[in-house]
């Protein structure tokens, strides 16, 4: 069994915790949490808005993300303008995050986009 590595990149501490603790549980998930992630490493980002705005990664990456957006406040076409196809919100329960999370790394894994 593989171990897959996520990393998470959100402004808000117990929520990003929340995540880790939610995916490190199957001992499947290595959950790094960064101040910005770093696009070399291999498997699926997660991000809030205000960091997608600041991340240089190249469009290929896009597929890679996940963006936690705040419902009253987040332009969600910016968003999808950025690339991004996968979009959760803030106050979602974390259950549906990893629900996206693991969709997201079987889809890659088809597509030989990070090992599975």
């Amino acid at each position: 069994m593989r171990v897959k590595t996520v990393q998470v990149a959100l402004r808000d501490p117990v929520y990003a915790d929340c995540i880790r603790s939610l995916l490190t549980k199957d001992g499947r998930h290595q959950v790094h949490l960064v101040e910005m992630p770093d696009v070399s490493l291999d498997g699926v980002i997660i991000l809030d808005s205000e960091r997608l705005a600041q991340l240089a990664a190249p469009a290929k990456e896009q597929q890679r993300l996940v963006v936690i957006a705040h419902k009253e406040r987040d332009d969600l076409s910016k968003i999808w303008d950025a690339g991004v196809r996968h979009v959760t919100f803030f106050g979602d329960p974390p259950q549906n995050l990893r629900v996206v999370i693991l969709g997201m790394e079987l889809a890659l894994a088809a597509n030989g986009i990070i090992t599975s």
